[in-house]
């Protein structure tokens, strides 16, 4: 959450020296998406409460001290950065997120209170049951199971009809799921997911990410910046976006909104950008004119390029959250440079270990069929080892992000000593046994 990483066009200032610059900045983005996403887990987090929940209820208490603990890091970077506003800002989204965590909770504590009292087993299937008949007035035709995750419910349907019964009058009868901010019942109000089909993940990771940009994020203001650039390709959009045309801002939120949550629910990068203009979408392209939505459609265009750029980076859940945690902050007519500027950040580093991967072309001149079986052993073990590094930068080998950020430094030093040393091993068995010779730029990266 820090300033742009650019490259800037100054011919006083040396290429190596740009370059530098810029991994140093892409690093500082690389360690707070890291600990975003660590801070996002630990609020995930939490054990089934019996008490009346409030901000000082023990697990509450817990968890906000250990997801504080955990945004030292960015605070800091953003502090000594100049941006002390958005370090403030940033703080009361944690704090923020307890707000609606507890909402969600009492409505819980309420509910199952409500169904004890009623001789009835609280169970997913109750809850959604009651849920379902509270907003409806009727029985569902087929089960609608109800859980409370974090700070909303998640309401899953088995019946088409059920599910166009409950969004009837939201005008979403063409959607797979939907999040709803501060649904209304007749004894609480609060944030709801909605899946049309069950509890697939893709379904439930698209709506929870639509909870964490309205609800915790609170559509990205405090976080964003207000100003861009002057671009080319989307002047009317710039200008929108510079002279504070409300309607621009608020379109542009909606897209970014939208895109954010495709990219974490798995969308390849065709499916992440062609929403804007169709019917379901209909309340985004509202908001430009005509002249402004065509230029929305180049920019989701762009940004299509490089998500399909990027495609085999982010693949797993952890990895499209860090993808999603480099741009929560950035303008959405700034996302083309920066998704670049995160895909090569990251080709760069994984390349710093596979590109000690050998060439098995140099073994088959060897005649000795045990020096080539293990040189192919060597080799094989250096695979293994570069191929683990993707994972582990970001983060799918974990499940969850466990290691902070200078642990996964150590880790990484470890590994690429390691690959030095059986490449030093491979390249010496192979020139002793009269092999071509090594390039000296392979080990001197």
């Amino acid at each position: 959450m820090e300033k742009e990483p650019r490259l800037e066009n100054n011919p006083a200032e040396k290429s190596l020296e740009r370059t530098d610059r810029f991994i140093e900045l892409m690093e500082v983005r690389h360690c707070n998406a890291m600990m975003a996403l660590k801070i996002e887990g630990i609020l995930g987090g939490e054990e089934i409460l019996d008490e009346y929940p409030t901000t000082r209820t023990p697990e509450n208490i817990r968890v906000k001290k250990e997801a504080h603990e955990a945004l030292k890091p960015i605070l800091e970077s953003l502090s000594t950065s100049g941006f002390t506003k958005k370090a403030e800002h940033v703080k009361q989204v944690v704090d923020g997120y307890f707000h609606s965590k507890i909402i969600a909770q009492r409505a819980e504590l309420e509910l199952r209170k409500k169904l004890k009292e009623e001789g009835k087993d609280p169970t997913p299937l109750e809850m959604g049951t009651e849920l379902f008949r509270q907003r409806t007035g009727e029985n569902p035709k087929r089960p609608v199971e109800g859980i409370r995750q974090e700070g909303y419910f998640i309401l899953a349907f088995f019946n088409d009809d059920d599910y166009l019964k409950f969004v009837e009058g939201l005008d979403v009868d063409k959607s797979a799921g939907l999040f709803h901010r501060a649904m209304r019942f007749p004894n609480m109000t609060v944030d709801v997911v909605l899946s049309r089909y069950g509890f697939p993940n893709s379904i439930i990771l698209h709506e929870r990410q639509h909870f964490i940009n309205c609800s915790i994020l609170q559509h990205f203001t405090g976080i964003e910046s207000h100003v861009v650039p002057p671009k080319k390709e989307f002047p009317l959009l710039a200008e929108g976006v510079n002279e504070q045309k409300a309607g621009v801002r608020k379109g542009l939120g909606g897209v970014k909104d939208e895109l954010l949550a495709r990219i974490r629910d798995g969308s390849n990068s065709i499916r992440a950008t062609d929403f804007f203009g169709t019917d379901l979408y209909e309340h985004l392209s509202g908001e430009f004119s005509e002249d402004e939505g065509k230029e929305v459609i180049v920019l989701l265009k762009k940004i299509e390029s490089e998500l399909k750029s990027a495609s085999g980076l982010f693949e797993g859940d952890q990895s499209r959250g860090m993808l999603v945690y480099h741009l929560v902050d950035i303008p959405l007519l700034r996302f083309p440079e920066r998704i670049k500027a995160v895909t090569e950040f990251y080709n760069s580093k994984i390349n710093e270990f596979t590109n000690l991967i050998p060439d098995e072309n140099a073994e088959k001149q060897i005649q000795d069929k045990d020096i080539r079986h293990k040189l192919a052993d060597l080799r094989l073990d250096i695979t293994g080892e570069a191929y683990s590094i993707p994972g582990m930068i970001l983060g799918s080998n974990f499940g969850r992000i466990t290691m902070d950020y200078d642990e996964l430094q150590t880790k990484l030093k470890d590994i690429r000593i390691k690959i030095e040393k059986l490449r030093k091993d491979y390249d010496s068995l192979l020139v002793g046994m009269g092999g071509l010779e090594p390039p000296t730029s392979t080990m001197s990266m």
